[in-house]
């Protein structure tokens, strides 16, 4: 049972989102959150440990809410093909200002130095790439893709991937938007998965 605590918890590290993606975790003083959050640094440290603790619970929301509405999505799909392109399309870089893909910019440069963040990317990695192979085994059960390919390469070729055109498009040191990220999944992806016209088995 979630406590009165727990999800006022929630709802601060949601509306931090957005200034510790703007400012940066290292740049934003809990003050400064707790003064944008319409409460007192002081005040912050009641329902979080740390910053630290504010960003990572911050980020599992960003990938809670990116899970959810992906499988919301998948609700009114049938083709896994369809499933395969909405999953790469919602994962991949919106632009400069995705604030969630810029908070995992953030994540992995505190993994460098803090167990804790990398623990938690870890894991976090490890759920968005079951939900990759979850899509692409949907479609081998409906016969939309052959059983013998090598559904673990492919996971953490595409992860990988998107990895790094994230930076490129968020970070924005390369001329690489959403459209020319998803062009180019597509074409280094493609010839691995030959897709077919299926149904259930």
């Amino acid at each position: 049972m979630t406590t009165k605590r727990q999800s006022r918890r929630a709802e601060i590290a949601r509306a931090a989102i957005r200034p510790l993606s703007a400012q940066g975790v290292n740049n934003v003083r809990l003050s400064d959150l707790g003064e944008s959050l319409g409460m007192t640094g002081a005040h912050l440290l009641y329902y979080f440990e740390s910053k630290n603790d504010l960003f990572m619970t911050a980020l599992r929301i960003v990938e809670q809410d990116l899970r959810d509405h992906v499988l919301r999505a998948f609700d009114g799909m049938e083709s896994a093909r369809e499933r395969w392109e909405w999953v790469l399309d919602t994962g991949a870089p919106a632009g400069l200002d995705d604030s969630g893909l810029l908070m995992w910019l953030e994540a992995w440069a505190g993994a460098v130095h803090e167990k804790d963040v990398l623990e938690l990317i870890s894991e976090l990695e490890t759920e968005w790439q079951g939900l990759l192979r979850d899509t692409l085994t949907y479609g081998v059960d409906r016969g939309e893709l052959p059983d013998d390919i090598d559904l673990d390469l492919i996971v953490e070729g595409v992860s990988a991937l998107l990895d790094g055109l994230t930076i490129r498009v968020v970070v924005g040191y390369r001329p690489v938007d959403h459209e020319v990220a998803m062009r180019i999944v597509r074409q280094f992806v493609g010839p691995l998965l030959p897709w077919r016209d299926g149904g259930a088995k």
